[in-house]
């Protein structure tokens, strides 16, 4: 069951499916995200603190031809999900490290989010704030890009232990980009 807010935004979390968020989860959500907006200076350091555990050089590869003839993807960690799909596990403690596909030509109005740690308010009214797959488009359209790919991805952020992410599910991820020929992903964190 889906139900709308205030402002009639849709929104995942009150979703009621087999596995429903637990209240500890919903207050610990609660809590991150005020505590992020209230000292935002302690959240950045705790932030480096845990970033640090991941030392690996972040691998960069130029774009290898023009924009106008590259193929673009998008991938997001702000839980983005087709209304259909399986909500994520947002009780897991140690996080939800599986994606989502998101085709091409999915509408703005078949896509919720799926994610507590976050306010994703915005997102909600507008989920080109988050995925802007409509931009891509008209990018697409006007020239400026050479094609949008045919399916993007989205996982579910705030993964306390990525070890799953980084050995297992993004590496699937980059091989279905390497399938559909992508040349450019854009990343929108959450």
């Amino acid at each position: 069951m889906l139900n709308f807010n205030k402002g009639g935004a849709k929104s995942i979390t009150d979703i009621r499916s087999s596995s429903p968020v637990s209240r500890p989860k919903k207050v610990l959500a609660r809590f991150v995200r005020w505590a992020m907006q209230k000292w935002p200076k302690l959240y950045d350091r705790l932030n480096a603190y845990e970033s640090r555990k991941w030392k690996k050089k972040i691998p960069w590869t130029p774009l290898k031809k023009p924009l106008k003839e590259s193929k673009v993807a998008l991938i997001t960690s702000g839980g983005l999900i087709l209304k259909h799909h399986p909500p994520f596990d947002l009780n897991n403690p140690k996080g939800d490290c599986s994606y989502r596909t998101i085709p091409s030509d999915a509408s703005s109005d078949s896509t919720v989010v799926s994610h507590l740690f976050y306010d994703h308010g915005d997102v909600d009214i507008d989920t080109e704030v988050m995925f802007p797959l409509a931009n891509l488009k008209r990018l697409e359209r006007e020239g400026k890009i050479g094609e949008v790919a045919p399916r993007h991805f989205s996982f579910s952020g705030g993964i306390p232990d990525p070890t799953p992410l980084v050995n297992g599910t993004a590496p699937e991820v980059a091989r279905h980009l390497m399938n559909d020929q992508v040349d450019l992903a854009i990343l929108t964190p959450a």
